[in-house]
């Protein structure tokens, strides 16, 4: 098994850099075909959504990153923590005017059954399911 950082899908996806961009795309074939065992983290796929979207770098929207994303998340081979749930959060990523962090913590509340969060980010007013509450 071998771990994936977040500048090789970078530069799978983008193909900023022609040449990196076929290395990748090589490795993610061998992990998709099981010659290989990659691993990674959500702090990778979190970190791979932040620049996409952000100004200034890619600036993609939420459904463009969406597209991008999801069929590389599902590759047989490629195992991180949220590979069960990331579908449904690129959804709500999407549908929604919410960041993917809220999102993502908004659904490991959900794994926990936790329905009540303290926090200053309106965000968390949107699913029903939660209660935000400001510190008094």
């Amino acid at each position: 098994m071998h771990f994936i950082d977040t500048n090789i899908f970078l530069r799978f996806l983008t193909k900023d850099d022609p040449e990196k961009a076929e290395s990748c795309k090589k490795l993610l074939q061998e992990a998709s075909e099981g010659r290989i065992k990659l691993f990674t983290t959500d702090l990778v796929f979190a970190e791979l959504i932040w620049v996409l979207q952000s100004p200034g770098t890619y600036n993609l929207s939420p459904s463009e990153i969406s597209e991008m994303v999801i069929p590389l998340a599902m590759i047989n081979g490629l195992n991180f923590p949220a590979k069960n749930y990331l579908p449904a959060m690129m959804e709500l990523f999407v549908s929604s005017d919410i960041d993917f962090i809220d999102i993502y913590n908004l659904f490991m509340m959900r794994k926990q059954n936790i329905e009540n969060i303290y926090s200053y980010d309106s965000d968390f007013d949107r699913p029903e399911e939660i209660s935000r509450v400001e510190p008094a």
